[in-house]
């Protein structure tokens, strides 16, 4: 079987299969027939990075009875690594926890530094698999044990009465073990710290080694820049084996990959695949990979520590899309920032002043009558950050705060921008303190009691709020006061009529689907899936496969010619601009000429055959569209028939 104990079953997902190779199809030594879940098509956990509260590391992932199971290591002191909590859900939005599945009181030998869970299930016994005790050399005891149970929950048990490996073979540390059974049913077990990484065959028993046909227990297959945390899972006919590099709590972890036609190797990397971001969180790394079963779409599932955290072991649970290329190979993970509340928790938010935010029905409230701060860990400077805000009483003043610093603990004390619905419409101002000094405002029919989809669009000093339109900014600025910061939810009553305070404990705000990234963009064709707007050789084409990855990303930023239009420019090659020449479309670096400017100048629209993607309309030629022949890339007019090739869909 391929990975049976990490597949999520979800027929009703049937109909929506990528393009790509669909993986083998799951065995019959799963707990039990999987029947439809109800999970959503998401692009990260799309109620919120972390998971869940508390610090946890190391996650591996398994499906159980129709259940999705996330088994981490508890991150905390050596000393206190003394037990394993799980959690687990239904349709990876709300999740259960389940306290000490696994306790050093069942273990005889494990003292501490109880580490990274792999769950497998075989022969109506649960498996879990842990190193303990930290072992520095052969002479202290210790290394990779196993424990069993009745129930996915648990308890687990010691199930032989030692480790299975205790000692260093081939100059690998047994830990972060993984364990892996093929569609042969033969079980194999990848571990390794230190810098080596082995496999190892499971007996059937799944508490015993076998050999391989050399005779040989322990199979050496390190890969460059191994440090720890081997991982294995299979697709289209491929062995996927990733693993961290760099330091556990230094800039430099992350996680990379191999492929390979057999289990054992040999792996020879081929990329990063998922790093650290100094806009999102660091410390990414340690991961699992689950699949949902008859399609194509999988999740990389992995630790990372919240960008203001200091401690090394303030590590949190988080997982995000991985996609595939035509021939297999992975594309760089982005760590997405997305929040819908409908998880009915805001793990994640810090908030500040008296506004008493809470999670309710699947939205985040501001409930009091005084103002504040609900701000997320990041530091984004130039951003893309949407969010639907409905304002309730006449007299508040809510919306978007970016580019933030230094929250004070009073309702109004902060530094940054601020983007707010109010009565009168919309006002985009700058906080310093406890001063606000409002930048530009416009008029905004139905303010009040009504949802709007607010987006903002920084980019350098450019400024730019949209509400509901997503086409034409209802205000476009200038403001160089401040160039980054975190990002959050902002309210601020007004001051009430006389006689008519706002009652405390009713909302004065609600916010919903929060989304915040940076400017850069990959834009994929939506008539040709998986195939990228890119350069090659000048030329602008639409192509798959695109090596090296930066060559398909775009930085959007205010249009050369026209600041409330956009530019596009390469992010692999800084100063090279899409531009259209005679109807063709090349990278050129940029002049300062009015030619260039206006040719690289692009009016982004709702999408010409999907108003939820995006089209692009050429400055210089009105009324003529970016669009693709083939993989070559033009701008002209488009017929009704080819509207397809001239819609894109951002990732």
């Amino acid at each position: 079987m391929v990975r049976t104990i990490r597949k999520l079953s979800l027929i009703a997902l049937a109909a929506t299969l990528l393009a790509g190779v669909a993986p083998s199809p799951a065995g019959a030594d799963g707990p039990a027939a999987a029947r439809a879940l109800d999970v959503p098509v998401q692009s990260t956990a799309e109620a919120g990075n972390p998971l869940v509260e508390g610090w946890y590391a190391d996650p591996d992932v398994a499906v159980y009875d129709n259940r999705f199971w996330i088994f981490p290591t508890t991150s905390r002191r050596y000393a206190e690594q003394t037990f394993m909590d799980a959690f687990s859900s239904t349709d990876m939005v709300t999740w259960t926890k389940h306290s000490k599945v696994l306790d050093i009181a069942d273990v005889s030998w494990a003292k501490y530094a109880l580490w990274a869970p792999a769950p497998v299930f075989r022969d109506g016994k649960y498996y879990l698999y842990f190193a303990a005790n930290d072992i520095q050399n052969d002479s202290e005891h210790g290394g990779i044990g196993v424990a069993v149970a009745d129930r996915p929950e648990g308890p687990y048990k010691d199930a032989i009465g030692g480790p299975l490996i205790s000692r260093f073979h081939n100059g690998a540390q047994p830990i972060d073990q993984d364990v892996f059974i093929d569609d042969d049913g033969q079980a194999y077990m990848y571990y390794g710290g230190w810098g080596h990484a082995n496999v190892v065959k499971l007996n059937p028993d799944m508490t015993s080694l076998d050999t391989f046909p050399d005779g040989s227990i322990y199979k050496e297959i390190t890969p460059e820049n191994y440090v720890e945390g081997s991982f294995m899972f299979k697709r289209g006919g491929s062995y996927y084996m990733m693993w961290s590099e760099g330091g556990w709590t230094g800039p430099d972890y992350s996680v990379s990959y191999a492929m390979s036609d057999s289990p054992t190797g040999p792996f020879k990397k081929i990329d990063k695949v998922l790093a650290q971001d100094s806009a999102v969180a660091r410390g990414s790394g340690h991961n699992s990979v689950v699949n949902v079963p008859g399609t194509d779409i999988w999740y990389i599932v992995y630790h990372r520590r919240p960008l203001s955290e200091t401690d090394g072991n303030h590590r949190a649970l988080a997982y995000d899309r991985i996609h595939f290329n035509k021939d297999g190979t992975i594309r760089p993970v982005t760590m997405e920032v997305k929040d819908n509340f409908d998880d009915g928790n805001a793990v994640g938010w810090r908030t500040y002043g008296g506004a008493g935010w809470t999670p309710e029905r699947g939205a985040y409230s501001a409930l009091s009558s005084s103002g504040g701060l609900a701000l997320q860990d990041t530091n984004f400077s130039d951003l893309i950050y949407e969010a639907d805000v409905t304002l309730r009483p006449s007299r508040s003043a809510s919306g978007l705060a970016f580019r933030v610093s230094r929250p004070g603990t009073g309702t109004e004390h902060f530094h940054g921008y601020y983007a707010d619905l109010t009565a009168e419409g919309l006002v985009l101002g700058k906080a310093t303190g406890d001063e606000r000094t409002p930048l530009a405002t416009a008029r905004l029919a139905g303010a009040v009691g009504k949802t709007h989809r607010v987006r903002i669009e920084a980019v350098g000093p450019s400024l730019k709020v949209y509400v509901d339109d997503m086409a034409e900014p209802k205000i476009s600025t200038t403001d160089s006061a401040f160039a980054s910061g975190a990002n959050g939810l902002h309210t601020t009553p007004l001051p009430p009529k006389a006689g008519a305070a706002a009652a405390p404990g009713k909302p004065s705000a609600r916010f919903d689907n929060v989304s915040i990234r940076s400017n850069v963009f990959s834009f994929e064709a939506s008539d040709a899936p998986n195939q990228f707007i890119r350069h090659a050789w000048s030329r602008g084409r639409v192509d798959p496969d695109v090596t090296p990855h930066a060559d398909m990303q775009w930085k959007v930023v205010p249009g050369l010619a026209d600041p409330s239009a956009a530019s596009l420019e390469s992010v692999n090659f800084p100063g090279t601009f899409l531009r259209q020449r005679d109807g063709e479309v090349w990278i050129d670096t940029r002049t300062d000429d009015a030619d260039f400017r206006e040719d690289a100048t692009w009016r982004r629209v709702p999408g010409l055959s999907d108003r939820t993607l995006a089209s692009f309309e050429s400055y210089s030629a009105p009324g003529s569209y970016l669009w693709h022949r083939g993989a070559l890339l033009y701008s002209e007019r488009v017929s009704a028939a080819d509207r397809p090739d001239a819609t894109f869909r951002p990732w």
